[in-house]
């Protein structure tokens, strides 16, 4: 049975949060540290990613696959994408390691496959690593004042 309070409607689609317990049929549990890991640096859905390093953002770039497959916009990935490697790690372990397995097979996504991959571009979520703070510029204006 879908539970209405676990979808979410993007444009005139529902899209649905994925089982992220380690459950090996249902949830994370088939896949490496290394592609959670990637999937909460870059957004990149971890059955369709290799268990590699990434080193670029670029399609077809430093392991960054051709084709990316990206995760639902329920999965706040350009917001925990700017924390640190070890964050990041901490979370990929927690996730694999720290929870018990939940088999819950989760209805898949309406819509056409990565429809919202065009709001993931770097004009639109910035670029990683983030600008030092305070700017250049902010640093200017401090200065003034």
């Amino acid at each position: 049975m879908r539970d209405p309070s676990q979808e979410y409607q993007v444009g005139p689609f529902k899209t649905r949060a994925r089982n992220l317990t380690p459950d090996n049929e249902t949830g994370l549990g088939r896949f490496s540290e290394r592609q959670i890991f990637n999937a909460l640096r870059y957004g990149l859905r971890p059955g369709e990613t290799p268990d590699v390093v990434i080193t670029s953002t670029t399609p077809g770039k430093g392991n960054f696959p051709d084709h990316p497959k990206y995760i639902a916009p329920p999965m706040p990935w350009p917001a925990w994408r700017l924390m640190s490697d070890q964050e990041l790690w901490d979370i990929a372990a927690y996730l694999k390691r720290g929870l018990k397995p939940v088999h819950n097979k989760v209805a898949d996504s309406e819509g056409p496959p990565d429809f919202w991959a065009s709001a993931y571009t770097p004009d639109k979520i910035g670029t990683r690593p983030p600008p030092p703070f305070p700017t250049a510029n902010e640093k200017a204006l401090l200065s003034v004042h």
